[in-house]
């Protein structure tokens, strides 16, 4: 694989992440009751949202070239988003750096992942499969590789 396209793919989903948590944490402010909606993350989390890009998203690939379902693919991605971050979230800790805290939330452990979640991170990897296409081919093309 082309070093430079996974680079590059690793960045945007990066960006991509951050994203989709300013909006995620802004609905949550709105469900809260906050009408302004301000949502945050930190740039910390760009290695975290980085990986997905370039670790969990080709085994979706290669299940969905061995025929299974998306649904089932979801599970994977949802499975994967847990490993990266509750290790990520470790690592954190480990630095002193408190990016999350789930300890609050039920069916936490050690307040890095929680299973309330779980439907989310299930129906990110539901919506999160054709744009990894999209982003995968923009980096080829940003990279130089044929096309």
């Amino acid at each position: 694989m082309n070093t430079k396209r996974v680079l590059i793919r690793c960045f945007l989903f990066a960006l991509i992440g951050l994203l989709i948590e300013v909006f995620f944490t802004g609905f949550n402010q709105l469900l809260e009751g906050n009408w302004r909606m301000t949502g945050k993350t930190s740039p910390w989390m760009m290695p975290v949202y980085g990986l997905l890009g370039i670790l969990i998203m080709p085994i979706g690939e290669a299940l969905k070239r061995k025929r299974v379902p998306l649904p089932l693919r979801a599970v994977v991605y949802m499975i994967g988003i847990y490993v990266i971050e509750y290790i990520s979230g470790t690592i954190f800790r480990a630095f002193g750096l408190v990016i999350w805290d789930y300890s609050h939330l039920p069916y936490n452990l050690h307040g890095q992942i929680t299973l309330a979640y779980a439907p989310f991170w299930w129906a990110l990897g539901m919506v999160i499969e054709p744009l990894y296409r999209r982003v995968d081919a923009m980096a080829g093309v940003l990279a130089g590789a044929p096309r």
